[in-house]
């Protein structure tokens, strides 16, 4: 098989699809829980079969992410978004925080977590992406490639939204960093 060869191409889209669509919902589905993240995904994935040859190999995940956080902000200009929580977008947020964490067993982890994704959706869009990316074991090359910033920014923007999700969770101790963690203050 040679580099254009049409079923070389086909083979790597398929290990990298296989590889990377189920990161790449949970990506969206947090990014955007109220929207049609299923579609932008699908979407997305048939706009990179278009332009595999293309696009270069290191950056298909970032190209995918870009993609995704595009379609998503089109589907939001589209749609009227409510101004306040409709029972089908509450709807729409549990059952993606389902799909996310299937089986929660008490009362307490499952409103820690609706908090936690609570808070990140409330993030600004950087934080956000940086975050969830960054919770999916993107690289800061890669995170940095998505947001158009340099590496340093990244861990920043990281650390930014830890503290915030946190601040909002109401989980002082996990915000305590190196050598203090897991120690009593007085």
């Amino acid at each position: 098989m040679t580099a254009d060869d049409p079923d070389d191409h086909a083979a790597t889209f398929s290990d990298f699809y296989h590889r990377e669509r189920t990161r790449l919902f949970r990506f969206a589905a947090v990014m955007s829980p109220h929207l049609d993240h299923e579609s932008a995904v699908q979407e997305a994935f048939v706009g990179a079969w278009r332009h595999w040859p293309v696009i270069a190999p290191a950056a298909r995940r970032a190209w995918l992410v870009k993609t995704i956080r595009n379609l998503l902000v089109d589907q939001a200009r589209r749609r009227e978004r409510p101004g306040d929580l409709t029972d089908e977008v509450v709807a729409r947020q549990r059952g993606t925080y389902r799909i996310l964490v299937p089986k929660q067993r008490d009362a307490e982890t499952w409103h820690e977590l609706v908090s936690t994704l609570a808070a990140v959706a409330n993030l600004p869009d950087h934080l956000r992406t940086a975050l969830v990316l960054r919770f999916w074991d993107f690289d800061d090359d890669e995170i940095a490639d998505v947001l158009g910033c340099r590496r340093a920014s990244v861990r920043r923007y990281v650390s930014q939204a830890r503290a915030r999700v946190s601040e909002q969770v109401g989980n002082e101790e996990r915000r305590v960093r190196g050598s203090q963690r897991g120690k009593e203050t007085s």
